[in-house]
C-alpha cells in the first residue's frame, strides 16, 4: 500500500500551514494528489464534485469546525488536526466519527506523522468495509452461522440460525454450543452422524442437531478455526445447513430405486416362467390354456409399461355381475359347486371400463371355482355403500390372510410355486384383477368368514345408484 497514490482533501484556513503541507509532501516524494479547501463551505462544494481517499481537516475553520466536515464526509475517512493542548476536542472528534487525530505543534512536527496516520486510516477503512460486507453476507445468507469461543460458548449467531433453531439471539448467545447436539443416546431411528450424497460421486458427513423445541433435524455442517494476528486459535465458526428436504428426497429416490430393481427382477423372473410354461403347455397340446397365458401376460406387460387406458362408460354393474355368474354356471356344475348370485335387486350404475371390470369378475370367479373342492358353495355379493360398491366372492378354497394377495403376486418364490403346480393362469389373473381394480381407484384384499371361508373383496368407486326393484310397478303397468 505504500506505493499507492491517494487523493487527499486538505481543509486548512491558514495559508502558511497549507504551504507547509504541500512542501512536506513534495520534498518527501509522498504519493498524494492533494486538493486544498480553505473553508467548510468550499470543502462541501469540493466533496460534492469529487471523491477522495482521505480528508485531513483542521478543527477550527473560519466558517465552522471539523464537526461540520464530519457530517458531510459520508463514507470518506477523516483525520482531524487540533491545536496543541486541545486533546479533549480531538477525543470528541474521534467519538464523532473521525478515524484519527493529530496534534498541531508550533514546529510543524505533526506533519511527519501524516504518512503513517494516512496509511493506518486507509487500512482501517478497508478492514471496516470488508467487515461490513462480511457482516451483511453473514446476516443475509440462508445458512445458519454461529461462532463459539475456544471453550465452546456461543458468542455470535446470524438471523438464519435463529430462524432454523428457534432461539432468539439473547437466548442462545452465552450458551454452550453442545446444546445443539443430540448426544450419544439417540433413538434407534436417529443417527448422530451419517453420510449423504453430494453432486457427482462425492459424499459428505452430516450430523443431527436439536432445535429449541427439542425436535431433531439433519444438517450439513462445516467448522473452521479463527486465528488472531499471531496465528493462535481464538474462536470457531460453524456453518450449518438444514438438509431435511434433501435427505427426504434421497430416501425417496433410494426407495424408488429398490422398488424399480425389484420390479425389474420380478418381470424377468415372470418372463422366464411364462416362457417355460408356454413350452410345457405346447408340448402337452394344451393350446387353449397357452392362449390364456399369452393373453394375460400381454395385459400385464402393457400395465407395467403404462400402456393401458381405461374406456370409462356408465353401465349397470349388477347386470354385469349377474352375467358373469351365469357364464360360470357350467364350470361350477362340473364340480357340483353351488354358485350363488346374491346381488341387490336394483341397478347400481358405475362409471368404469366395462371390459376391464368384466375381466376382473371372470378372473376372480374362475379362481374361486378352480380352487374350491367339489360340492362347495361359492357366492357373489355386492354391497352398496355411500361412495363405492363392495364386491365379495366367498369360496371354500385355501384360507388366505388379508395381505396374502399382495404377497402371492409379488414374491418370486410364490409365483414360481403357482406356475409349477399348473396354476399359472390363476396367478396371472389375480395380478390383472388387482391392477385393474386399483386403476379404477379401488382396493382388493382377502378376508376369512366365521365359517372359515375365503372372502375375496374389492371396491369400485360409485358414480350413481338407481333403484329399480323388480317388484316395483312401472308407469306403463300403472296406467
Amino acid at each position: 500500500m505504500e506505493n499507492t497514490r491517494y487523493k487527499i482533501l486538505l481543509i486548512e484556513d491558514d495559508q502558511l500551514d497549507q504551504m507547509a503541507f504541500n512542501r512536506f509532501v513534495e520534498s518527501n516524494d509522498i504519493p498524494y494528489d492533494c486538493t486544498i479547501s480553505s473553508s467548510v463551505s468550499q470543502a462541501k462544494q469540493t466533496l460534492n464534485t469529487g471523491q477522495f481517499d482521505i480528508i485531513i481537516t483542521d478543527h477550527s475553520l473560519g466558517d465552522g469546525t471539523a464537526f461540520d466536515i464530519l457530517e458531510s464526509a459520508k463514507n470518506t475517512p477523516v483525520i482531524v488536526v487540533t491545536g496543541a493542548g486541545d486533546e479533549e476536542t480531538a477525543v470528541k472528534a474521534w467519538k464523532a466519527g473521525a478515524y484519527d487525530y493529530l496534534v498541531k505543534d508550533i514546529n510543524q512536527n505533526y506533519l511527519k506523522a501524516i504518512p503513517i496516520t494516512v496509511e493506518n486510516t486507509v487500512r482501517h477503512n478497508m478492514v471496516e468495509k470488508k467487515l461490513q460486507l462480511l457482516s451483511g453476507a453473514v446476516m443475509s445468507t440462508d445458512d445458519s452461522i454461529y461462532i463459539t469461543d475456544m471453550q465452546g460458548k456461543i458468542v455470535y449467531v446470524n438471523k438464519a440460525f435463529c430462524k432454523t433453531y428457534g432461539y432468539k439471539e439473547e437466548e442462545i448467545v452465552g450458551q454452550n454450543g453442545n446444546l445443539l447436539w443430540i448426544g450419544r443416546h439417540q433413538s434407534q431411528n436417529t443417527r448422530s452422524v451419517f453420510q449423504t450424497k453430494t453432486s457427482g460421486s462425492g459424499w459428505e458427513v452430516g450430523f443431527y442437531h436439536r432445535r429449541k423445541d427439542n425436535s431433531v433435524f439433519p444438517v450439513s455442517l462445516s467448522r473452521s478455526n479463527i486465528k488472531d494476528t499471531k496465528g493462535r486459535d481464538v474462536a470457531i465458526v460453524g456453518v450449518a445447513r438444514d438438509i431435511t428436504e434433501r435427505i427426504i428426497i434421497e430416501d425417496e429416490l433410494r426407495t424408488e430405486s429398490v422398488k424399480l430393481k425389484n420390479k425389474m427382477q420380478l418381470q424377468n423372473d415372470m418372463t422366464a416362467l411364462v416362457t417355460e410354461t408356454l413350452q410345457r403347455l405346447l408340448d402337452e397340446g394344451n393350446i387353449e390354456t397357452a392362449k390364456r397365458v399369452v393373453s394375460d401376460y400381454s395385459d400385464i406387460s402393457k400395465i407395467d409399461a403404462d400402456k393401458v387406458e381405461l374406456d370409462r362408460q356408465m353401465f349397470n354393474f349388477t347386470s354385469l355381475a349377474s352375467q358373469a355368474v351365469e357364464a360360470f354356471m357350467p364350470l361350477a356344475n362340473e364340480k357340483n359347486i353351488n354358485l350363488k348370485n346374491d346381488v341387490p335387486d336394483r341397478e347400481l350404475i358405475i362409471n368404469a371400463d366395462y371390459d376391464r371390470m368384466a375381466q376382473v369378475l371372470i378372473n376372480l370367479l374362475s379362481r374361486a371355482i378352480k380352487l374350491s373342492p367339489e360340492n362347495a358353495q361359492i357366492s357373489l355379493r355386492i354391497k352398496d355403500t355411500d361412495d363405492e360398491l363392495r364386491v365379495e366372492i366367498q369360496d371354500e378354497g385355501q384360507l388366505l390372510e388379508r395381505n396374502e394377495i399382495h404377497r402371492i403376486i409379488n414374491r418370486p418364490d410364490l409365483i414360481k410355486e403357482q406356475f409349477n403346480t399348473g396354476k399359472e393362469d390363476l396367478i396371472l389373473g389375480l395380478r390383472i384383477a388387482k391392477e385393474f381394480i386399483e386403476m379404477h381407484g379401488g382396493q382388493i384384499w382377502a378376508e376369512n368368514s366365521e365359517n372359515k371361508q375365503n372372502i375375496f373383496c374389492f371396491t369400485v368407486p360409485k358414480s350413481d345408484v338407481r333403484q329399480e326393484s323388480n317388484m316395483q310397478m312401472s308407469s306403463a303397468d300403472a296406467i
